[in-house]
Parts: C-alpha cells; sequence; structure tokens
C-alpha cells in the first residue's frame, strides 16, 4: 500500500503523520507523492509507524527511462 492512500484510509493528515513520526513535513509529503525515496532507516520507520500497512518496498520510487 502507497503510504498516501494509507493515510487517505485512516484519516490521518500527512502533517500529523510526520509529526507522530518525528520526521519533517516536507520529507514526508514529498515520498507520501512519490517524488521521494526514504532512506532505508525511514522506510523501516514508516513500515512500524503504519503497522505494516505501508511496506518498506511500498515506498520504492519508480525509475523512468528518459
Amino acid at each position: 500500500m502507497k503510504l498516501l492512500d494509507h493515510l487517505k484510509a485512516t484519516n490521518e493528515r500527512v502533517e500529523d503523520f510526520a509529526d507522530r513520526i518525528g520526521e519533517s513535513l516536507t520529507t514526508i509529503r514529498k515520498i507520501a507523492y512519490g517524488q521521494r525515496q526514504p532512506s532505508l532507516p525511514l522506510a523501516v520507520k514508516i513500515e512500524q509507524a503504519t503497522n505494516g500497512n505501508v511496506r518498506s518496498a511500498d515506498l520504492l520510487v519508480e525509475v523512468r527511462a528518459a
């Protein structure tokens, strides 16, 4: 499950989620909207904070060919 889908399903705002896990709003917003790939420690932190609903692998950003 994508992070943004999880947040919508749980009615949690991106701002609140970022605050809850102690990360910057900008970082979490970019991850939620697929503009940035998290570091492995942050991906694990997100997976734990979502009770496994968002897996680390779900947070990988697809690289597009130029």
